[in-house]
């Protein structure tokens, strides 16, 4: 499996809420960093944010531009489509996640770069208007 096919085996997993299975693609000792956040550490961080994320907004999939590997590193750029919880808005949001593996093609470290103010609606505003 490349690791391409592994990080949308575990997205898929994770999207499901099958944490056994999502946890096969997982080192344990994992480190996940979203946005500005402080890291979650291991399966049950990246739970326990996914949790958190999920009372202020439904994940909704992705439209996948770019899916990008070399030496143990996978580069995915996406449009993120969400559901607002707080106002039933559906939001998009440019990301772009990066995964090292670690030597048994586990994913050790995932960090997702993307600005998550848009989740609370409080956020909405035009900055440059």
């Amino acid at each position: 499996m490349t690791g391409i096919e592994t990080v949308e085996a575990m997205e898929r997993a994770v999207g499901l809420g099958d944490w056994d299975l999502a946890a096969e693609y997982l080192a344990p000792d994992l480190v996940y960093r979203c946005a500005g956040l402080p890291a979650r550490q291991g399966v049950q961080g990246l739970r326990d944010h996914m949790a958190a994320q999920g009372k202020l907004v439904r994940w909704e999939g992705h439209e996948t531009h770019l899916a990008w590997e070399k030496d143990g590193i996978v580069v995915i750029e996406v449009t993120s489509f969400f559901h607002r919880q707080e106002d039933g808005a559906r939001i998009s949001v440019p990301c772009t996640d990066i995964y090292r593996f670690d030597e048994k093609g586990r994913i050790a470290d995932w960090g997702v770069y993307a600005d998550i103010s848009v989740f609370r609606a409080d956020a909405r505003q035009d900055v440059l208007s």
